[in-house]
């Protein structure tokens, strides 16, 4: 459009939808078509055609950069999350023996019930012929324990029952990207350690939807005789006997009753290792194999899924 037809448009336009179309200085604001009806004192005509001429030259002139100043954006800008995979350790696995699992206990912290699961199962293990087949170990989904010898108030209940907790125990962080493919089976305790360990691993089966990973993970309290029947949403769940460190005779009495659940649990798992070992005779297939379709067999654990990895109905 040229400068002298622009210019008879916009004198044709009413006062109040002129104004809506300039920056002008006189209204020290910027105005559009919606606040059009708001302004009371348009811009004089003079002012208007003096804009006008302005833009008129400015179509003939070369376009100038536009100066904005000093404008910091490090604020607004997002940091990108590079996220590790699993792949290297999928391939140091492929040359361990098919013939052998491993187990892996998560707990919080890696100071009580963790440690417990891992003192009760490898003794089952040892009494029933089946530690040459199965291993077990433990760490915590948080690392403000690490380094940390299992806690005290544990240390005399194992004493009271005779339990020998693993030697020269020392915390240990859950390792999303080299535990979900070193370990056959991670067991957590409630629904805030799964969603420790998911938060990380399901993302790898959005990547690999072939690698089986986030179907490792399953609850302690599903081998349990009474909480795995249980349709309460918390009902799978072994609690930290530790949470509020109330201390004294309180706490104590706390762990002995969590050290009794986590038995009954972990003589479930036994039982369970036991039918999948021999379904691996029976089927031809490897230890290994078999304990993945055994687990793939049972339902989804309830965790505290994401938005973004939540499946939509």
């Amino acid at each position: 459009m040229r400068a002298s037809a622009f210019a008879q448009v916009g004198a044709a336009l009413p006062p109040a939808l002129a104004a809506s179309s300039c920056h002008g200085p006189r209204q020290g604001r910027v105005c559009n078509f919606a606040s059009a009806r708001r302004v009371t004192s348009p811009p004089a005509e003079t002012s208007f055609r003096c804009r006008l001429v302005t833009c008129a030259a400015a179509e003939q002139a070369e376009p100038a950069t536009p100066d904005y100043g000093e404008f910091d954006v490090s604020s607004n800008v997002v940091s990108p999350v590079f996220r590790s995979t699993p792949w290297e350790q999928e391939k140091r696995k492929e040359a361990s023996s098919p013939d052998s699992v491993r187990v892996l206990f998560v707990s919080e912290s890696n100071v009580c019930r963790s440690v417990l699961a891992q003192a009760i199962l490898t003794e089952l293990l040892e009494a029933n012929d089946m530690a040459g087949v199965v291993s077990c170990e433990s760490k915590g989904s948080k690392d403000y324990n690490v380094g940390d010898p299992p806690d005290e108030t544990l240390q005399a209940v194992a004493e009271e029952l005779s339990l020998r907790l693993p030697e020269g125990h020392k915390a240990q962080h859950f390792d999303h990207e080299a535990d979900i493919v070193a370990y056959d089976l991670v067991l957590v305790f409630d629904k805030f350690t799964a969603a420790d360990v998911l938060r990380e691993v399901s993302v790898y089966d959005t990547i690999n939807t072939s690698g089986n990973y986030s179907v490792k993970v399953r609850m302690l309290g599903e081998y349990h005789s009474s909480l795995a029947g249980s349709k309460e949403p918390d009902g799978q769940d072994i609690n930290d006997p530790l949470y509020g460190n109330f201390g004294g005779e309180e706490e104590k009495e706390a762990v002995q009753r969590t050290a009794m659940i986590i038995a009954a649990a972990c003589n479930g798992l036994l039982d369970f290792l036991k039918e999948t070992r021999d379904a691996a005779e029976s089927s031809g297939n490897t230890l290994r194999a078999q304990l993945l379709i055994s687990i793939g067999q049972m339902d989804t654990i309830d965790w505290l899924v994401p938005p973004m990895l939540s499946k939509r109905n």
